[in-house]
């Protein structure tokens, strides 16, 4: 009987438990929403600082005879460390570390040609007429620094400023490259290639979010090319696309 006892008393306390767990998160905006409310404290109201993008990804120029896929798409995770610049500012700076990966679709070949100095030169060409592939993709993965200058409004209340927030973010980002490879299949065999000779190790450029509530139009422009000057064709990415952002 004790024993039994003790058992009704625990499920009698854990139902007291996820009740008022239940009441602070189900009945507002979830789990984010809490844990944003109990983190932040009475100190500066902190937003965004979890990001995910989802891109559409192309080639500024035109090579002739390639054509670009139209689902060329890509993905991106990013931890952001909010910063405003006082406890109820409308402007803040962010830092942060994320992840970007890009597919570039296209019906182009990479050709690889030997200088007589013995440097080699990476061409995206034609394929001259030949059978479409089932697949032809390059994908480019980053590990990338961003950093952002943070203007947004601030309504009355805590909660309403959580979700009823117009967002204008500019900002630069420099990256790693952490993987590049080709992925080829035909109705023969799949190849998957890495590591393209005169691939640029890193890229940088501006980046742009303008938004309401969590959701966000993203952009970004690359400074740099795909490969090295004078090693590759020059391959310019850009990226525009939507952002989820919480906490």
């Amino acid at each position: 009987m004790h024993g039994n006892g003790n058992k009704h008393y625990s499920m009698k306390r854990l139902l007291i438990v996820f009740f008022c767990f239940y009441s602070l998160t189900g009945s507002s905006q979830g789990l984010f929403e809490y844990f944003k409310l109990t983190a932040d404290g009475d100190g500066a109201e902190k937003f965004d600082r979890i990001i995910v993008d989802f891109t559409w990804t192309q080639w500024m120029e035109s090579v002739p005879g390639v054509d670009q896929g139209v689902f060329s798409f890509g993905i991106g995770a990013t931890w952001m460390k909010d910063i405003p610049l006082g406890k109820r500012s409308n402007i803040s700076l962010a830092l942060g570390l994320g992840f970007d990966s890009h597919n570039f679709h296209h019906n182009g070949t990479f050709e690889f040609t030997t200088n007589a100095d013995g440097s080699t030169f990476t061409t995206l060409a034609s394929r001259n007429g030949a059978s479409e592939l089932d697949k032809n993709k390059y994908a480019l993965n980053y590990i990338d620094l961003p950093f952002e200058f943070r203007l947004r409004t601030m309504n009355k209340t805590m909660e309403k400023r959580m979700k009823f927030n117009f967002r204008f973010y500019l900002g630069f980002k420099a990256g790693i490259l952490v993987n590049d490879h080709l992925k080829i299949s035909d109705n023969v065999s799949k190849r998957k290639i890495f590591d393209l000779p005169n691939t640029l190790p890193y890229r940088y450029g501006p980046t742009l979010r303008i938004g309401f509530n969590k959701i966000a139009f993203v952009g970004f422009y690359s400074l740099t090319s795909v490969f090295k000057e004078n090693q590759g064709t020059s391959l310019t990415p850009f990226n525009i696309g939507l952002s989820w952002m919480r906490l």
